[in-house]
């Protein structure tokens, strides 16, 4: 097929034309749900709380439905279920208040439950998220668990479903990974020898030079809410250590991830968490050139390599980014 291009980003699918926000997001995965009832099935099969026997035929899916209670971004009902789903692009979850507002649709229909549907991992969702609004039950459901049953309902179909199927699933994979491969853009922050909790076997650096791994709150004090593609880390006047981030996700505690670090308020909170690749060059330090002290710095990563210092890199970021 010829390439096709929408302001320098390759249109890999139809759906990329609509946009790549929550309400895009929303709007293909429903489209793919009313037109391939493979997808519909294995939707129903994770979210609905009900045991009854539900008829596919008489499955309604409906995108921004407008009540006295607001909009909802996703509803999908039969006779005497509705499900009402709440989607985000990242993984933030909607909050405890927002899915109570939405209770009484389901209560009024008959049986459901309220979806909850983002990157967030289950466990972070039970952290986050009450398991029923009153007597409605709340769902989570992983945009990669979405991506699996695409995958399967891809095998089971023919024809114009299995088209569908494979452009949900190239729309999706670009979308919700957040941030292109080949996007240079790397954080740059700063290691102590100090340990999380004050306490634990080990420092905030040597979770990176020895363990490939770093974390930091997440969604407060503005700390990233989507994981970057590269991490630098400096200590002692200069950047030591260039990784790229082979994974992320978001813990509800680092005692989840860590059962030796002290419970403080600090560390039992929602965590970002990196699994770090081989380091990249430069191996010898780049000098600060400044003073950033615990500054938290976004910088082009082939700037970072190439200039003398960490402010030229800094510099020359704000340079081209201003073109």
């Amino acid at each position: 097929m010829m390439e096709l291009t929408r302001h320098g980003s390759a249109v890999r699918s139809v759906f990329d034309l609509l946009g790549h926000d929550e309400n895009d997001l929303t709007a293909a995965f429903a489209f793919v749900l009313a037109n391939c009832p493979v997808l519909l099935a294995a939707f129903l099969r994770r979210v609905n709380p009900s045991d009854s026997d539900l008829r596919l035929d008489q499955a309604r899916v409906a995108i921004e439905v407008r009540g006295h209670d607001g909009r909802t971004d996703l509803e999908v009902t039969l006779p005497g279920v509705m499900l009402v789903v709440e989607a985000k692009r990242g993984w933030l979850l909607p909050s405890a208040g927002q899915l109570a507002t939405y209770a009484p649709r389901v209560r009024t229909w008959g049986e459901g439950a309220l979806i909850t549907l983002s990157q967030a991992s289950p466990a972070l969702a039970r952290a986050q998220l009450p398991t029923r609004v009153g007597d409605v039950p709340v769902v989570h459901l992983p945009w990669r668990d979405v991506l699996t049953d695409i995958t399967e309902a891809q095998a089971a179909s023919r024809g114009r479903e299995r088209l569908w199927l494979d452009h949900l699933r190239s729309y999706l994979k670009g979308v919700i990974k957040i941030r292109s491969v080949a996007d240079s853009w790397t954080y740059c922050v700063a290691l102590s020898e100090d340990r999380p909790g004050s306490g634990g076997v080990r420092t905030f650096r040597q979770f990176v030079t020895d363990e490939l791994c770093y974390f930091h709150p997440y969604g407060t004090s503005g700390w990233p809410t989507e994981p970057p593609n590269f991490l630098a880390f400096r200590w002692n006047g200069a950047v030591r250590r260039i990784h790229r981030v082979v994974h992320s996700d978001v813990v509800p505690s680092l005692l989840d991830r860590w059962p030796d670090i002290p419970a403080t308020d600090d560390t039992v909170r929602p965590h970002a968490v990196y699994r770090l690749g081989p380091r990249i060059p430069p191996l010898e330090p780049i000098p600060n050139g400044a003073q950033y002290r615990a500054a938290r710095l976004w910088v082009l990563l082939d700037q970072l390599q190439t200039c003398p210092t960490l402010a030229d890199a800094l510099a020359q970021t704000r340079a081209l980014n201003s073109r």
